[in-house]
């Protein structure tokens, strides 16, 4: 599977840690001290991704009688924290980074609570057969804060101490976190081709309604609470994005089945559709806003 392939596990995280470092330079301690000021949009966004996301999943499952392997495939993508390419999308889609990034780190941390209290609740909703499980996820979420939040925070580091050349680092993001995003998708198709066939047949549908619920419900719900644009960006991707290889930990190596893993396959490959929509309209958003902001000739 593709958490066990060498190329996935050692070039997509340095890749990725690069990519944040590169968002870091766009950051200032101003971004953090506003968040910490201001956290209604933070405790929004956590509340969206640690309980809104998970029980859509439930309620999918319940709604079209899934088989117990997808619904609990399903609960398991749905309860892992976002993947570390939602702070790199936000920042295209024009949205709060920092943010983001902030959302990530909490939601991983998180998890280590939530990931098993909400596979053990769908394990035994939808019995598989096996008993309760205790999820050692201590050490993904360790992993995934030293490769999203850390390398920001040196970024941020460098803008402070040496901004010229923050500047020119920043010049060049875009070009290669959009390579690092091509690589994802490519690297996670090629690693799964013979089961993404299966996977997108059987799963493809609940996996694509529950991405495209949970990115507009956590859109509405920032909306509702009035929330401005960037920040209405950043969590709808947080609720949007994944975190494909900690489901592939819990199902293939806690959990022991690969077909319990289908659904979490599906969502990695669909995710990408609503994300590009979200930067899509976002940042069409941004441009028109900016047109009307500018003053006539």
């Amino acid at each position: 599977m593709a958490i066990q392939n060498p190329t996935t596990q050692l070039f997509l995280p340095c890749a990725v840690v690069l990519v944040m470092f590169a968002v870091g330079t766009t950051l200032t301690g101003d971004d953090l001290r506003r968040i910490a000021t201001r956290p209604r949009a933070f405790a929004l966004g956590l509340l969206a991704h640690t309980l809104l996301l998970p029980l859509l999943a439930f309620a999918i499952a319940a709604a079209l009688g899934l088989s117990p392997e997808v619904a609990v495939g399903l609960v398991v993508i749905a309860a892992c924290p976002a993947n570390a390419a939602a702070n790199l999308v936000t920042h295209f889609a024009r949205g709060d980074t920092m943010l983001s990034v902030s959302l990530t780190a909490a939601a991983s941390l998180a998890s280590v609570v939530t990931v098993p209290f909400y596979v053990n609740t769908a394990l035994r909703l939808h019995p598989l057969g096996a008993g309760a499980v205790r999820l050692p996820v201590l050490a993904g979420a360790l992993g995934l804060f030293l490769i999203s939040t850390l390398p920001v925070l040196a970024g941020m580091q460098l803008r402070r101490a040496r901004p010229a050349l923050a500047r020119r680092i920043e010049s060049r993001m875009n070009a290669f976190g959009l390579a690092v995003i091509v690589a994802v998708v490519a690297a996670a198709v090629w690693s799964e081709k013979e089961t993404v066939g299966p996977a997108l047949v059987r799963a493809g549908g609940p996996a694509l309604l529950l991405n495209v619920l949970a990115v507009s419900l956590a859109w509405g719900a920032a909306a509702a609470a009035r929330l401005g644009r960037a920040q209405r960006v950043a969590v709808g991707l947080e609720c949007g994005l994944q975190n494909f290889a900690m489901a592939a930990f819990v199902c293939l190596t806690l959990l022991g089945s690969k077909a319990l893993l289908l659904p979490g396959i599906a969502y990695g490959l669909t995710m990408w559709l609503s994300a590009a929509a979200v930067v899509a309209l976002a940042r069409r958003a941004g441009r028109a806003a900016g047109r009307e902001t500018r003053p006539a000739a």
